[in-house]
């Protein structure tokens, strides 16, 4: 019928839909009627704003707000004595672990070691051939880049962490290889595993010194 002659106004369309973002197929259903409208203004009949109802088949499923338990990482340090560096970098791991970046997070994991290893210098080593250093024409001694194996075999040899935390570390760093080489993802449990074995080996590197149970003015 003519639109002057409806007595009733309404529009209704269907429509076959396609998420952009996950490719989930929908059945749209897009509806408004002469009644849909709110007031936004003095005048009832001409200060009205009319709206479209949206509805989708199969429903939208209801978002939920209980985080998952792992995601909320309780942390059992409290650490005051970090290099700025390392720091900066196990903020990073944290955010990456909470917000699910799995593949960040193990990378970042790895970095804390490598940023361990360069506070304490332990990142070059003079080279060597049958037995000798390699200096250059001046006289000066030839640095190479240790690998982290090597690294962690120094870290050790400082006596800044023990053979079990070495074995760990060599782990940690196996695992790391490869997430960056294989692009092997860890689940959230192993993550956590990790996080809290390198919290444990941070603070006995850089906390534990600062630790005084001695008791003061003794009488």
């Amino acid at each position: 019928m003519d639109y002057e002659e409806a007595d009733f106004q309404f529009c209704d369309h269907y429509s076959i839909v396609q998420c952009r973002g996950c490719d989930t197929i929908a059945f749209l259903r897009k509806y408004s009627d002469e009644d849909m409208f709110e007031i936004i203004g003095p005048d009832y009949h001409s200060d009205r704003k009319y709206y479209d109802e949206y509805t989708v088949y199969p429903e939208e499923p209801e978002k939920q707000n209980i985080e998952h338990p792992l995601l909320q990482f309780n942390e059992k340090f409290v650490f005051n004595h970090l290099p700025d560096l390392i720091q900066g970098i196990r903020n990073e791991v944290i955010y990456a672990y909470r917000h699910s970046l799995n593949l960040l997070c193990n990378t970042g994991i790895r970095m804390i070691i490598e940023s361990i290893c360069k506070v304490n210098g332990i990142d070059k080593r003079q080279k060597m051939k049958k037995g000798k250093p390699v200096v250059d024409n001046d006289k000066k001694p030839v640095m190479v880049n240790l690998n982290l194996f090597d690294k962690i075999e120094e870290l050790h040899k400082r006596n800044l962490i023990d053979e079990k935390q070495k074995d760990i570390l060599n782990q940690i760093r196996d695992i790391g290889n490869d997430t960056v080489h294989e692009i092997v993802r860890p689940s959230l449990r192993e993550l956590h595993n990790y996080i809290n074995i390198i919290d444990l080996i941070l603070y006995h590197i850089y906390e534990l010194p600062h630790v005084d149970f001695s008791k003061k003015g003794k009488s």
